[in-house]
């Protein structure tokens, strides 16, 4: 049976519990005891130097709290190191390369504060024709990766599946008429996935000023999962870029962030199985990341041109209210949220074609009843270590 193994998958997963942490995929193992370490995904900053994935302790009590413990030489430089994911039993991370086209399968098992690459897939979307690996979701024994260009640079993107071991089974090719890639989310136990779309790399290696911007997707794209198949092709502002699908059980709806439209769009389902779009308010400029509570009443979204994050109610689909806002510093950009909702951490580099300054830094925010609130005593600079200053990226929990 060719869908076996996620059938039974399938009928094991449902939505999130409401403590649990959002934005990564399902089928991931689920962090049940406060965060001990957070990895940061780092670009030396002036390409002279390999990049490098950052250990920071933040475990409270820990005699090195608040520091970088250790960093993983990832043995290459200008890779664009950008986003990356665990694997479903969370032993390995698979980090993902926006220039390079390079992918890193790191162990975080054996000794969680001192990972270890034990892999380097060079051209790891050759086999698909594919290029600009982005977004690393996990199924069940396997990665789902979404790349942004084909393997000149070009379009189309498409999606491609390996083994938790790197192995390259199988591509995914996007529609004709909607060849542009980005993110992608899952709900299993409606068997639904929606696929977004930004732009190729011979577009975004230009620095901002340079970029055509009519050369972006404004499309989600909705699919039957088991069967590998688009049902829909749905309009959204310009840029859609997170995926996040609604947390609770029975809600068939989603949201995205349009990156050129400074808006949120949500994406619902209706009884006769298709699927409609609308913006669900406006936001502040250039919103690059998209969080969620785990209560699944807020939305986070940091707006990168306009230097704040905002908290947004979204309780209520038709009054949309924005509840609370932080200025943490320039240019804010990736966020991640802990399991209990309560502190966020935050990094400030969106692509070395895209960043106005040189301050980087890792923050935390403290997420009360009344809003957002900065921790004064964890700032983590980028700036001053022995390789130089580094763009920190993506983020994970462990």
């Amino acid at each position: 049976m060719r869908y076996g193994l996620f059938a039974v998958a399938f009928a094991c997963v449902s939505v999130l519990p409401l403590s649990a942490e959002t934005c990564l995929s399902p089928f991931v193992k689920r962090l049940d005891r406060p965060e001990k370490i957070l990895y940061v995904y780092c670009v030396d900053a002036d390409a002279k130097d390999n990049d490098f994935l950052a250990v920071i302790d933040v475990e409270k009590g820990s005699k090195s709290y608040g520091k970088i413990v250790h960093q993983l030489d990832l043995g290459t430089k200008g890779n664009e190191t950008h986003h990356f994911g665990f694997t479903d039993d969370r032993s390995h991370i698979w980090g993902l390369t926006l220039f390079s086209g390079r992918i890193f399968l790191i162990d975080v098992a054996t000794d969680p504060a001192r990972p270890k690459l034990v892999k380097v897939i060079d051209d790891a979307g050759g086999p698909a024709d594919l290029g600009s690996p982005h977004t690393a979701y996990a199924l069940p024994g396997r990665m789902l990766i979404s790349f942004l260009s084909s393997k000149k640079g070009a379009l189309p993107a498409g999606l491609a599946e390996y083994t938790n071991e790197g192995k390259f089974i199988r591509k995914i090719a996007f529609p004709e008429k909607s060849p542009y890639g980005y993110d992608i989310a899952l709900r299993p136990d409606l068997n639904r996935m929606v696929s977004s779309g930004f732009t190729y790399y011979d577009n975004y290696k230009h620095p901002l000023a340079k970029m055509d911007f009519k050369k972006f997707g404004d499309e989600i794209l909705i699919w039957d999962f088991r069967e590998r198949k688009v049902l829909q092709t749905i309009k959204t502002g310009g840029a859609p870029l997170e995926c996040r699908w609604s947390l609770k059980e029975g809600n068939n709806y989603g949201f995205t962030n349009c990156a050129l439209d400074n808006s949120l769009w949500v994406w619902e389902g209706q009884k006769d199985g298709k699927y409609t779009a609308r913006k669900l308010c406006d936001v502040g400029k250039l919103p690059a990341d998209l969080r969620q509570s785990p209560d699944d009443r807020y939305l986070f979204v940091s707006c990168f041109a306009s230097d704040e994050i905002q908290q947004w109610d979204v309780s209520d689909l038709k009054n949309p209210k924005l509840f609370s806002t932080l200025k943490p510093g320039i240019q804010p950009n990736m966020m991640h949220t802990t399991s209990d909702g309560k502190r966020m951490y935050i990094t400030n580099s969106l692509l070395s074609t895209m960043d106005r300054s040189d301050d980087f830094w890792v923050k935390r925010a403290y997420i009360t009843p009344e809003g957002m609130r900065l921790d004064p005593d964890f700032i983590i600079d980028l700036r001053n270590l022995k390789t130089g200053p580094a763009r920190g990226h993506d983020m994970l929990l462990n």
